[in-house]
């Protein structure tokens, strides 16, 4: 039974502190992987499209400056827009001042591109990207629609022309000019600024990781220590146990030996009389009919008493040959039957009372019946020697639960003092004389119980006498599959 619970604290321990910490790594990354660094990348994507929105616009009030001051008379139309292609051709932006804007009109032709002067002045109704987009008449669409927007599609590379990559760029049209004037970026740059930002991420995840996995290995490494500690204890707890129950069962059986002895010893004298008699009569030399009815008398007197001290030994004998250590289905009543047969014979003698209340219902439950009996034995010799002569002591059963049962032994004794209640199932308290008992009796009791998982309290008031109530669950926790 130990190694099977040892497999289920094994188990136990691997559920609530190994799983909960690969569980929580496990997350961790996911996190990074799923959650985090997707939100990295869009959140760079977006911060980028709004970047090249607001330069568009910045570019855009440039063009609204020299139409106003062609308004004003200022300057002619055809010096306006010459400044202001001037000034739009030298403003460049981001990494090594790489990055562009690009102005074409409405037919479209390109008025203005810093890398493309084969394209100026060109017909661009039919340029298309590779995958077939005609890029300058989506972007003359879009201001159509909505006077401005974004626009993906794929454009040369600036150091290599024969290297087509995605871009997106933002355009507005202009329309005291008939222009529209837009800017882009790369959308591989973005992606290269994203894995920089993501490598780093992931370091200082690792490092967190790693202290992490420092901390956890910390944790389960003096958990599983104090698990073994643990399960050491509990492993010499239950030898102690087991010693402390034997010695105190040797105890019981010893006292209950010589009450036993002093109860056949006056079947056996009255016996061995009503034989001497019996043969005295035999000797006579003359038997009559009187003399054999006698002899029959005293012969079945002898019968009577002989079956009476084999009942008494034959019940001692039932008590001292149940094993204990195996948990199994048992019936809660035939264990009570057989321990209260035992003491009855103790309670007679001292002049009591014993009387059993036995529920009718399902009485099975998966125990050690050895233990459980010395329970009931225990707490009978403690309730006789806690009462006098006239008490009555009742032992009463409860099934009506589905989950547990319950035992209930009271006696009419002088009930326990407050200032010993705390300590009665403490090893070697006892308020008796030593020679009486061992004062492990109620301790051997109470490790028995918890040893089934479950509970024993004591009710107890002065010149009442006392109750123990012993709740067991019907299936022992060893025999249970374990479930997550």
């Amino acid at each position: 039974m130990f190694s099977q619970r040892l497999s289920v604290q094994w188990e136990s321990f691997i559920i609530r502190i190994i799983l909960p910490t690969l569980l929580c790594v496990a997350l961790f990354v996911s996190a990074i992987f799923i959650l985090f660094i997707p939100a990295i990348e869009k959140n760079s994507m977006d911060h980028k499209r709004e970047m090249i929105r607001e330069l568009t616009h910045s570019a855009w009030n440039i063009l609204a400056k020299f139409e106003h001051d062609e308004r004003e008379g200022r300057l002619t139309r055809e010096e306006a827009q010459r400044q202001a292609v001037e000034q739009i051709r030298n403003m460049h932006y981001g990494q090594q001042m790489a990055e562009y804007f690009w102005i074409n009109d409405m037919h479209p032709r390109l008025v203005i591109h810093p890398y493309r002067n084969d394209l100026i002045g060109k017909d661009l109704r039919d340029y298309a990207d590779p995958v077939g987009k005609l890029v300058f008449v989506e972007f003359v669409d879009v201001v159509k629609r909505h006077g401005s927007g974004y626009v993906d599609y794929m454009w040369p590379s600036r150091e290599n022309e024969a290297l087509i990559l995605p871009k997106v760029s933002y355009v507005k049209g202009f329309a005291p000019w008939g222009w529209i004037i837009g800017t882009g970026i790369y959308v591989d740059s973005i992606r290269a600024e994203v894995e920089i930002i993501t490598r780093e991420v992931i370091v200082v995840c690792m490092i967190i990781l790693l202290i992490m996995g420092l901390l956890f290995f910390i944790i389960i490494r003096h958990s599983f220590v104090a698990h073994q500690q643990q399960l050491i204890a509990e492993k010499e707890l239950k030898e102690t146990l087991s010693s402390l129950s034997m010695q105190e069962k040797m105890a019981s059986l010893g006292r209950l030996s010589a009450t036993v002895a002093h109860e056949i010893n006056n079947p056996l004298s009255g016996i061995l009389s009503y034989a001497r008699l019996s043969t005295k009569v035999l000797k006579a030399k003359e038997i009559n009919e009187e003399t054999l009815d006698a002899v029959k008398e005293n012969l079945s007197f002898i019968a009577s008493e002989a079956r009476r001290c084999g009942d008494i030994a034959k019940n001692l004998l039932v008590f001292a040959r149940r094993k204990s250590g195996k948990i199994r289905e048992e019936h809660l009543s035939e264990i009570i039957e057989v321990s209260t047969k035992v003491m009855a014979h103790t309670a007679k003698l001292k002049g009591m009372e014993m009387h059993t209340m036995l529920d009718g219902g399902d009485d099975d439950v998966e125990c050690d019946a050895g233990a459980l009996q010395q329970i009931i034995v225990a707490l009978v010799a403690n309730a006789v020697e806690s009462s006098s002569a006239g008490g009555k002591i009742l032992i009463a059963t409860d099934y009506h639960a589905r989950d547990h049962v319950k035992i209930m032994v009271k006696d009419s004794g002088e009930g326990i003092r407050p200032e010993v209640m705390p300590h009665i199932f403490d090893p070697f308290f006892s308020t008796r004389d030593s020679d009486k008992s061992l004062g492990l009796g109620l301790s051997v009791v109470y490790g028995i119980v918890k040893n089934h998982y479950g509970e024993i309290v004591v009710d107890s008031r002065p010149r009442e006498g006392a109750m123990f109530t012993i709740t067991l669950p019907r299936k022992h926790p060893s025999t249970r599959p374990l479930t997550l």
